[in-house]
């Protein structure tokens, strides 16, 4: 039956069409690639596995015929018709087709191959063909292909004997190609999801793989297996044919120091490092290009996150810039000032191109990005935007030693150019944190270790004090009191010099360094903003100037209105003079059309009666109107245009540059901290269509919109959440606007819950929010208790705790499945949404507000999320921490957290219990925070309002010269007098508790507060062998040693028990005789 299938058909309706398109190209004057060729032929020879597929006389057949290619075939194309010369199955489809000569001005001709004369009559009717249209005799060939076989190269001969002069017109037919059609753009949007399949399904997993298990491939070797995944497709689920996909080229992988950025660059066999990969991917769909790049990073240096971060910026920027109407050399240059600005050693290393033309040619070589290309961009064109930085060099004092000399980076993404966007057809995610990798040191690791750590510090702690207790039970009680003193002592300091001290002065060593650096940090970030540079910057920021002078004006049309981005400027013709205003000067803009054309309308800033203004006035509009008073203010400008294209555009643009300024005017005032929560006006939630939407039903939301409770569904879609309430009111979140998404499993909880941190407040119900949590409750709070006393064996009992159970495994992993699920959403428009889980086993108890609660880390925060009103803090925001309420003797402290942003307020959690402590400290310090300790509750605000005063607080001198702590250090708690004594006055106390046992206050004290001496008396150890000093021996060798007080409280227990005993004794016998008698008790005799 397949046998007897019959051949594909050509399409006759797209056949023509191209066909056409390709005349239109060649007759325009405008297109010099044509060389003023009078014919032009497309000679195919005999298939030859070795060719690439890029070949000119193969592009253009695909184009034609859609994605087929007709071997030993000649094409002659004059200046009215198509001569095709073919045989067999290839002439009958081409037969098949010719009705479409009747709609077509341009008209298909065939012949058929003749071997009974060698073609000669075939060959003859081309050339003369060619010769009739001729003038010039220059006939187009593509010079660099040289196709086998006798049939094209006799008729090349005949070719040239009749003397033509022969022109290359590769550039002309990719000309011809370069402006895409939709279905062109549909397949090029097919090869751009196959190659985000590809790399992220076969590339991402296996090279995280072989990190992970520490494994040695060659570079070529994986290679080899992903170009594999196209000849298989199911290996990846894609259930396209493998007839209709292939590789572009064999991917590249590069590490080990060694890159080559250029798209012919091959594999290597070395083998892969784990330091800095670079990884480019290209398929192809019905013959369409495309092609991605990557760089990933293995426990990278921070300068290569600044390096990647700015590449990561110009390629964005040049995507966007990719518009219709723009040239090349402008986005060129544009792209290139910016990483100029921003670091000009980069600048210097940055590729010679930054990507080219894409489609059935992989690369176009008449749109290469460059600086000199003057092409104009056309919707309908897609590229490879492709840049990177070429050998960047790693200084020694920054290198770790698996880290080479000199890196590279490469980004690379195909793109559409559209009438009103840019589309990313390769949406693998560019965000720094999907691509790299910490080893041993990662953000989960670390704050697994911590947990850990602070574990065995614990159990080390726990463990001494139960070896001391059992060292005094087997001490000699006839040993002098002298000799045991001195045992205890040096145990005490040899367990310290193995164990606590050591972990301890290790912190302390780290936390110097650490301080150091936090303070050169900030003395650079006060030195920048403190600079003239700076100052400078602002100033002009501040002050409302759109050009020097007229020859900055950008290329304007004459008596049109323009806007120029870059200048923040809106240019108006008045009198056919082009005026400039500044965005800041215009208030709001208009537009309407009447009488068959377009009215625009600018209504500008002007100050009313007093000279006052708006309150959406620009700070810089003010200081203008402040400074000239007395001037006259334009008030609006009308324009009208009977072409409505021009001042639609400008319309538009106008409003854009308006939002961008407002954008960035706020995000400057959120970080000098002047900013206010004001609402922003968010875009529009776009909405995905399938059914394939992520969803969580049953939700309840917090805050609540109205009444007590809120409960709806969550859904993820294209660049947002909507959740939607069972009364059918909506709330949408989008990603952007999301700063931090934290998912808490219930275990241990009452509920699981998905909770979000924004970074602009949004309305819900009447009041603004930047927190916003969906939950669902696992049990309910209370439960409701009968009488009846059940059995741990009950089998009720037992299956209320299997449902229990099965629940929140249920409902942490369809949690969980929705957290993924979105990640995967929000990569496709590159705003990656990653959600931290709390570490519990770090959590803590505190109170932010007014009652206690579980605080838990999580990478980037300390949250309390179960209870309302929630505690969010952004360690990443804060930049000292200090303990507050901390001495001896104290159950509990406090903990302040302080932001770099000294015009926030300063967060305190109180009531802390101590044993916390050291773990907290292990915690902040293992993700470099700073921390101090002192006894008492400092006044925050009047600390914060010196500070801010203080030029030199991070200064080891003051004006004079004098020293003083620099920084934070002023919060250190020293071991001054002051706390010795205390240290005295409470091993006084705990003496006299002691001796005095036997009377009723030691009953009291051991019913009542058995527990606090305990841990006193650990602490006031720990506390004096702190110290170490001469003093410290010398009271203690006043003072009673360990075991004379153990033999002191074991005497006083016995007398006590004695004394129960007795009393015991006598209560019996008198209520025996009582009711022996049956009359009035006896009374008591004195003894």
């Amino acid at each position: 039956e397949r046998a007897n299938m019959s051949a594909p058909q050509l399409d006759q309706e797209l056949f023509f069409r191209r066909l056409n398109n390709i005349y239109a190209s060649w007759r325009d004057p405008k297109n010099a690639e044509w060389d003023d060729v009078e014919s032009f032929l497309v000679l195919a020879g005999k298939p030859n596995p070795d060719d690439s597929g890029y070949r000119k006389s193969a592009v253009l057949q695909f184009y034609l015929l859609g994605f087929l290619e007709f071997p030993e075939t000649l094409m002659v194309f004059t200046k009215s018709k198509l001569l095709v010369l073919t045989s067999g199955k290839k002439y009958t489809m081409l037969e098949a087709i010719l009705g479409g000569n009747d709609t077509s001005d341009v008209k298909l001709e065939l012949l058929k191959r003749d071997k009974t004369d060698g073609n000669k009559a075939n060959y003859a009717a081309l050339i003369a063909a060619i010769q009739a249209d001729s003038v010039k005799k220059r006939v187009g060939v593509l010079a660099k292909e040289s196709p086998d076989g006798d049939f094209v190269q006799l008729f090349q001969k005949e070719v040239d004997a009749a003397g033509m002069d022969k022109i290359d017109i590769s550039k002309g037919i990719e000309c011809a190609l370069r402006v895409k059609a939709p279905e062109e753009l549909e397949n090029i949007r097919w090869a751009g999801a196959l190659t985000k399949k590809v790399f992220q399904s076969k590339f991402v997993e296996d090279m995280e793989g072989i990190i992970d298990e520490d494994k040695k491939v060659k570079h070529d070797a994986l290679s080899a297996d992903i170009e594999g995944v196209f000849e298989d497709p199911s290996k990846i689920k894609v259930t396209l044919s493998p007839e209709d996909i292939e590789s572009c080229y064999s991917p590249i992988i590069q590490s080990g120091g060694k890159y080559d950025l250029k798209p012919s660059a091959q594999s290597s066999s070395d083998v892969m490092k784990f330091d800095v990969i670079v990884a480019s991917v290209g398929a192809r769909y019905k013959g369409y290009c495309s092609n991605v790049a990557r760089t990933f990073f293995v426990t990278p240096t921070k300068s290569m996150e600044r390096s990647y971060e700015l590449l990561h910026e110009a390629h964005d920027m040049c995507i966007n810039e990719l518009r219709p109407g723009k040239t090349v050399s402008q986005v060129v240059d544009k792209v290139t000032k910016l990483v100029e600005s921003r670091n000009p050693k980069l600048a210097k290393l940055l590729t010679k191109n930054f990507g080219f033309g894409i489609g059935l040619d992989f690369r176009e070589a008449g749109m290469v990005l460059t600086a000199k290309n003057h092409h104009v961009i056309q919707a309908g064109q897609a590229f490879n935007v492709a840049m990177g930085f070429q050998n960047i060099p790693l200084k020694d004092a920054d290198r770790p030693r698996h880290l080479p000399d000199t890196y590279s980076i490469l980004l690379a993404d195909t793109v559409s150019v559209q009438l009103d966007e840019t589309k990313i057809l390769t949406k693998v995610s560019k965000a720094w944190t999907k691509v790299h990798y910490v080893l041993d040191n990662d953000a989960e690791d670390k704050h697994a270790k911590a947990a850990k750590a602070a574990k065995d510090k614990l159990d080390k702690q726990q463990k001494q004090r139960r070896a001391r207790q059992e060292q005094a039970d087997n001490d000699d009680e006839d040993a002098p009191v002298s000799s045991n003193i001195m045992q205890n002592r040096l145990r005490d300091k040899q367990r310290q010099s193995e164990g606590k001290q050591t972990d301890q002065e290790r912190r302390e060593r780290h936390q110097a360094e650490l301080m150091k650096e936090k303070r050169e940090e900030a003395m650079r970030r006060l030195e920048e903003q403190s600079s003239d540079a700076v100052q400078g910057k602002r100033q002009d920021r501040n002050a409302i100037v759109a050009y020097n002078h007229s020859s900055r004006y950008p290329e304007l049309k004459p008596r049109q209105v323009a806007v120029d981005m870059r200048a923040e400027a809106v240019i108006v013709p008045i009198n056919g003079i082009p005026v400039p205003f500044h965005i800041s000067t215009i208030k709001n803009v208009s537009k309407s059309e009447e009488d068959k054309a377009t009215y625009l309308r600018i209504n500008f800033h002007c100050p009313g009666v007093g000279g006052t203004l708006g309150k959406d006035a620009s700070p810089a509009m003010q200081a203008a109107v402040a400074k000239f008073p007395s001037l006259m203010f334009i008030k609006e400008l009308g324009f009208r245009s009977s072409d409505a294209h021009n001042l639609n555009n400008q319309f538009r643009l106008i409003k854009e540059l308006q939002k961008r300024v407002k954008q960035r005017e706020q995000q400057e005032q959120e970080e000098s901290g002047t900013a206010i929560c004001y609402l922003v006006v968010q875009e529009d939630l776009i909405m995905q269509r399938d059914r394939r939407v992520p969803r969580l039903s049953d939700l309840s939301a917090r805050p609540t919109f109205s009444g007590r409770k809120t409960q709806g569904t969550l859904e993820a879609h294209v660049n947002g959440f909507r959740f939607t309430t069972n009364k059918n009111q909506k709330l949408d979140i989008l990603y952007a606007n999301i700063k931090h998404a934290i998912f808490q499993p219930c275990d241990k909880e009452l509920v699981v819950l998905i909770h979000f941190h924004l970074k602009n407040p949004i309305m819900i119900g009447k009041k603004k929010h930047q927190d916003v949590q969906f939950y669902t409750e696992v049990i309910e709070s209370s439960q409701a208790l009968d009488n009846r006393r059940r059995s741990m064996y009950d089998p009720d009992e037992l299956d209320e705790e299997n449902r229990e159970r099965s629940l929140r495994e249920k409902l942490n992993l369809t949690f969980k499945d929705f957290c993924q699920k979105v990640e995967r959403v929000s990569e496709q428009i590159d705003k990656t949404i990653a959600f931290d889980i709390p570490y519990r086993e770090l959590g803590f108890s505190g109170t932010p507000f007014k009652e206690m609660v579980l605080l838990q880390p999580t990478v980037h925060c300390l949250v309390s999320l179960t209870e309302f009103p929630f505690f969010i803090t952004l360690l990443d925001d804060v930049e000292h921490v200090h303990f507050e309420r901390v001495f001896f003797g104290s159950k509990n402290f406090d903990m302040v957290f302080v932001y770099k942003n000294f015009n926030l307020v300063p967060v305190r959690v109180s009531a802390i219990s101590t044993n916390e402590l050291e773990r907290i400290k292990e915690w902040l310090d293992d993700i470099n925070i700073c921390f101090t300790e002192g006894t008492a509750n400092l006044n925050w605000k009047q600390i914060m309002v010196t500070i801010k005063a203080d030029d030199r607080f991070y200064l080891e001198t003051d004006e004079d010269g004098v020293p003083k702590p620099a920084g934070w250090e002023f919060l250190r708690m020293d071991g001054s007098d002051d706390e010795d004594g205390d240290e005295d006055d409470e091993e006084s106390e705990f003496e006299g508790s002691a001796s005095g046992s036997g009377g009723g206050g030691s009953d009291g004290s051991d019913s009542d507060d058995s527990d606090d001496d305990s841990d006193s008396d650990v602490s006031l150890v720990d506390e004096s062998d702190d110290d170490g000093s001469a003093d410290d021996d010398d009271d203690e060798d006043d003072g009673p040693s360990w075991d004379d007080l153990e033999k002191e409280a074991r005497a006083s227990d016995m007398m006590r028990n004695e004394k129960k005993e007795a009393d015991s004794d006598e209560e019996f016998k008198r209520k025996h005789k009582k009711k022996t008698a049956g009359g009035p008790p006896p009374k008591r005799s004195k003894h």
